[in-house]
């Protein structure tokens, strides 16, 4: 069984119902900026792609709100390392995993010895979908809560996703990393071929 020291906690209120709508509503028409994931699972919009300063400023209102609940839970100091507003379709599912390090760290070589997701935080936008329920193995099933996040650490917890039945399940993902180096862009990347490392590198080059 695994253990870990702080139990995932569901943090209520991160945004409105109405805020939800709005960004999934944004995610339907601005299908032309998913570049995460390859649809077995789910298609995401970076949130360094996106310009829409309403959708940005109620994504930085969660952001900051998880910043400071992190705080409170340990004392941590965090920056958020990927943002990712998603859509899982009918018969996405995910295995469990740890977040310990992102894909494009493997694709860029940039992985350290310092992991760069402490914290993941999935926030629900809906919960008119059957299924897609976040899980840990061993542990507790997770339902849905329209604008709560589960907050949790990603490093250490194995989770996963059971494989979504009725209705797309819309999420936004946050990772965290207390490694400020890792912080994602806080203004807009027009580039769609540029994700958080290799926006990085280029600042490098």
């Amino acid at each position: 069984m695994t253990e870990w020291s702080i139990k995932p906690q569901m943090i209520r209120n991160l945004l409105t119902p109405i805020e939800c709508k709005q960004i999934i509503n944004f995610h339907k028409n601005h299908r032309h900026l998913e570049r995460v994931g390859d649809g077995s699972d789910y298609w995401g919009i970076r949130f360094m792609h996106i310009h829409n300063q309403q959708i940005r400023d109620t994504v930085w209102k969660a952001i900051y709100n998880l910043i400071g609940e992190i705080k409170l839970l340990n004392g941590q100091t965090v920056w958020p390392e990927m943002v990712s507003i998603n859509e899982w379709p009918i018969g996405g599912v995910q295995k469990p995993h740890l977040d310990t390090y992102s894909s494009q760290e493997t694709i860029h070589g940039t992985e350290s010895a310092y992991p760069a997701r402490q914290w993941t935080c999935i926030l629900y936008l809906n919960d008119d979908f059957k299924g897609g329920r976040t899980y840990i193995p061993e542990h507790e099933t997770y339902k849905p809560e329209i604008g709560s996040g589960l907050l949790f650490q990603g490093i250490y917890i194995p989770h996963g996703v059971e494989k979504v039945r009725r209705n797309s399940r819309h999420t936004i993902s946050f990772w965290f990393s207390t490694n400020p180096h890792k912080q994602m862009p806080t203004h807009t990347i027009p580039d769609l071929e540029l994700n958080e490392d290799s926006w990085r590198l280029s600042l490098d080059a």
